[in-house]
């Protein structure tokens, strides 16, 4: 079988390098352009991440360090349920809160006790930061055998092959029907992005901002990827950068900045006949919760499973659709269970029901042999937004053993 992967950066040579390793007779050309940069952003994971790079053999030692790559515990997120609300740190927790999450209820612990279950050593204890303009150089360098080409082609100029994959990017340059399923309630849309020196955290922030929200991922090398993320229709890039320096104008920065945009959403079909759009190719919601790379996994896994199949085309579509789906699900209770209405931006969402809804989530007891997000992570949002949660206990299973694994992708 003859497959060409069109783009090279994250998704291009992830996509090469586990096709490799999991279909060694496969064909595979790479043609990437010399003059079209990676966009090169999402320097935080989630624990697939590091499972990823575990499934190539690629050992931590590796790549870590060349990556400035930074053992990353939680996410810390402050005033998205009001300005100056007390922050809390979204930690890889899992072993006991089941218990905890009752003495919570019955209001025996407060929210901040959580921390003490964290466990480091735990399967997906812990995440990274990355620089992800050096990931993708990793996993070139473990990928042998494939023909890898510098050019800029149409679709009418590939090389012949049975399967094209798109990786080009939001400019889906392969892709015919570009037709897209949205999120309407997904408003962010718009990112500024610069780099600073600080020292290094091996946390996350998210801090809401008036029109959406701020972000530091510190990597070890104490350069920190920063940024805003905002709703375009209405922050001008002009004001958001005016806003942004004024929160953050006394930090030492490195570059300047950079507009990144996209419209929420993702392709109603990602795989059409003898193409597949894999990564931003197939779509985006927005950074929260760092999902770009976590998507862009599940997406290759989905395709290596399926490559083989009579009916893979639509087993692929389902499945992707599914976990976008669910992820700007997760993202929108993020914003729609806040007080705040200080800005048309957050007044919106204020005057959303995201409580129902996410204490239907966490009532339903789903685990990753059903659903992207379990009840789990639902269960702590609640908690940041200090929503009353009914007497109901959380039937949690033991879903962070290795049977759950490769669905595990969660927290910025």
């Amino acid at each position: 079988m003859k497959v060409n992967i069109i783009g090279g950066g994250t998704s291009g040579w992830w996509t090469a390098g586990y096709l490799r390793k999991n279909h060694p007779n496969l064909e595979i050309t790479l043609i990437e352009s010399k003059d079209i940069p990676a966009v090169g952003v999402g320097e935080s994971t989630m624990p697939n991440v590091r499972a990823f790079f575990e499934e190539l053999n690629i050992p931590e030692e590796a790549w870590i360090k060349s990556c400035s790559g930074v053992r990353k515990e939680g996410n810390v997120k402050t005033n998205f349920n009001y300005v100056g609300d007390d922050p809390l740190n979204f930690m890889f927790i899992h072993k006991g809160f089941d218990e905890w999450f009752e003495k919570y209820k019955n209001g025996t612990v407060t929210k901040e006790s959580v921390y003490d279950l964290y466990d480091p050593n735990d399967w997906g204890g812990y995440a990274y930061h990355i620089d992800a303009a050096q990931a993708w150089q990793i996993v070139k360098e473990y990928t042998k055998d494939i023909n890898h080409v510098y050019a800029t082609v149409t679709r009418d100029e590939l090389p012949e092959a049975d399967l094209n994959i798109d990786c080009t990017g939001l400019g889906r340059h392969l892709m015919l029907d570009k037709t897209m399923h949205t999120y309407p309630d997904t408003l962010v849309d718009t990112c500024i992005v610069r780099r600073l020196e600080e020292d290094t955290k091996n946390y996350s922030e998210t801090v809401g901002r008036d029109y959406g929200w701020d972000f530091n991922v510190y990597l070890s090398d104490k350069r920190v990827g920063c940024g805003y993320v905002f709703d375009s229709s209405k922050l001008s890039i002009e004001d958001a950068k005016k806003e942004y320096m004024k929160n953050n104008g006394h930090r030492k920065f490195l570059t300047d900045f950079r507009v990144l945009k996209w419209e929420p959403g993702r392709l109603k079909n990602s795989w059409q006949g003898d193409t597949v759009a894999v990564g931003l190719s197939a779509g985006f919601i927005e950074p929260m919760e760092a999902n770009g790379l976590s998507l862009l996994i599940h997406q290759i896994k989905t395709l290596s499973k399926v490559l083989n199949k009579p009916n893979k085309e639509k087993i692929y579509n389902r499945a992707v659709g599914k976990v976008f789906d669910e992820v700007a699900d997760f993202i929108w209770h993020h914003y729609a269970c806040t007080s705040r209405s200080d800005t048309s931006f957050w007044k919106h969402y204020a005057e959303l029901d995201g409580e129902t809804t996410l204490l239907q989530r966490i009532q339903n007891k789903t685990n990753l042999k059903q659903n992207l997000y379990p009840s789990y992570v639902y269960a702590y949002l609640a908690i940041y937004y200090g929503l009353t949660i009914g007497p109901k206990t959380l039937n949690i299973p033991n879903w962070m053993e290795e049977p759950y694994a490769e669905a595990y992708m969660w927290s910025v």
